[in-house]
C-alpha cells in the first residue's frame, strides 16, 4: 500500500509543479498536503509558521531514525507489481488532464479500480 500512497504523492506533485509553472507562482504550499522538496519545506516553516533557523534546526538535530527491513518479494512479483504501478501512474496521470472528457473520465476510473483490485489480489498471493 505504500507504494501506492508514493505513486499517489508523485503525481499529485508533479501536478502541482506543472500548475506552479503556468502561473509562475511558487509561494503557495497550500495546494498539497506535502511539500514537494526540503528547501520549500524549511522556507514555510520559517515564513510562515515563524519558526526560527535555531528552532528547525535543533529538530532536525535531534530526530531519532530508525532501519526498518521488510520482505523482499521474489523478483518476477516485484515486476509485475512495478508494471502495475506503472499502469497505476498512467491513469492517474491522464485523470489530472484537463481536456478530459466525463467519458473518459470513467474508463480511466474503471482502469484505475481494476489495476487497484488486481494489485490487491496479487499482493494478497504473496503474503500466503
Amino acid at each position: 500500500m505504500l507504494n501506492l500512497a508514493n505513486l499517489a504523492e508523485e503525481v499529485q506533485i508533479a501536478c502541482r509543479r506543472r500548475i506552479k509553472l503556468k502561473k509562475r507562482d511558487f509561494a503557495d504550499g497550500n495546494w498539497a498536503m506535502t511539500e514537494s522538496d526540503i528547501e520549500e519545506t524549511l522556507k514555510r516553516l520559517v515564513g510562515e509558521l515563524k519558526k526560527s533557523p535555531e528552532d528547525v534546526f535543533d529538530a532536525l538535530k535531534n530526530q531519532i531514525v530508525d532501519m526498518v527491513f521488510t520482505a523482499h518479494p521474489t523478483q518476477s512479483i516485484r515486476r509485475s507489481l512495478l508494471q502495475k504501478h506503472g499502469r497505476i501512474r498512467n491513469c492517474l496521470t491522464q485523470l489530472y488532464a484537463k481536456d478530459i472528457t466525463p467519458d473518459d473520465k470513467q474508463e480511466l476510473d474503471e482502469a484505475l479500480q481494476r489495476e487497484k483490485g488486481s494489485h490487491m489480489r496479487m499482493r494478497e498471493g504473496v503474503r500466503a
